[in-house]
């Protein structure tokens, strides 16, 4: 059976995206080597160097087959590429950025600068244009393929894609639990179960409630949070709460143990802090 000419369009994309992060992992790799060399020296040999690397991939890929490293990954290959075009790949791809790159290390002549910077943008819109060209046939993704006339086609044959049964158990699995943990653990309410256990753990200590008011200052701070009580509240003992921090107890339960003193406060017995001035009579 021969191999199938329809490939798709994100193994193209892919492969294409396989090869530029194999240079990268190269030059880094070229970087760590060279790292403990003098700067000015590497710096002033980075054109060449690139240029050798790209040589090295091209030499070692399209040069003995038909097909770049990140093809090869993919089962891919170019299915009309001779020795003239894969020379000519070759040139397309290394020469233009070494050209640019030599051309700015060495701050060459200003015209010159400026043309190659107008022929790389005009690459550049070739290269978008030669993309959304790419998404409606679904060929040629990159623009020196369609100036060669060379297209992509896959070594392999369609196959019926295999799944395992255990794996897609495992998926459906963990995404019925995630659901389940996403729509069940807020309908918990932490605040009840936390004063529930509170109540067990303390049930032969209880403490009455203690009437008295508190004062509040500059030092004042909730019983709960720590920090300064926001539009503060009380329910019968000396100590403050955040307006908030009161009302979400009471939301869970009718009645909650103060965390400092141990006395039981209740709904009914919940106020707002009302400051009072204190008169001193002097007799």
């Amino acid at each position: 059976m021969p191999p199938s000419v329809y490939v798709s369009r994100i193994n193209q994309i892919d492969a294409t995206q396989l090869d530029e992060e194999i240079y990268k992992v190269l030059r880094n790799q070229v970087k760590r080597i060279t790292e403990h060399q003098p700067v000015d020296g590497i710096d002033r040999w980075q054109p060449e160097i690139d240029a050798l690397l790209k040589f090295f991939v091209w030499y070692f890929s399209l040069r003995r087959g038909k097909s770049t490293f990140g093809q090869q990954l993919l089962n891919l290959h170019y299915e009309n590429l001779n020795r003239a075009k894969s020379v000519l790949y070759l040139i397309l791809t290394v020469v233009p950025a070494y050209a640019r790159d030599r051309l700015d290390d060495t701050g060459g002549n200003g015209r010159l600068r400026g043309c190659l910077d107008r022929i790389a943008s005009a690459a550049k819109l070739l290269e978008f244009i030669n993309l959304l060209v790419f998404l409606n046939r679904g060929t040629q993704p990159r623009v020196v393929e369609f100036l060669l006339g060379i297209r992509s086609r896959s070594t392999t044959t369609h196959k019926p894609r295999n799944i395992g049964y255990s794996y897609m158990t495992r998926e459906l699995l963990w995404h019925g639990l995630m659901e389940l943990f996403t729509i069940g653990l807020p309908m918990i309410n932490l605040h009840y179960w936390k004063h529930a256990v509170k109540r067990l753990v303390s049930r032969g200590s209880r403490t009455s409630v203690l009437h008295s008011s508190p004062r509040m200052d500059a030092a004042s701070r909730c019983a709960y949070c720590n920090e300064t009580p926001i539009m503060p509240m009380h329910a019968g003992c000396e100590h403050l709460f955040c307006y908030y921090c009161l009302t979400a107890h009471f939301a869970a339960t009718e009645q909650f143990q103060c965390v400092e003193c141990g006395a039981q406060l209740r709904r009914q017995d919940a106020k707002t802090y009302e400051a009072r001035s204190e008169t001193i009579h002097a007799e």
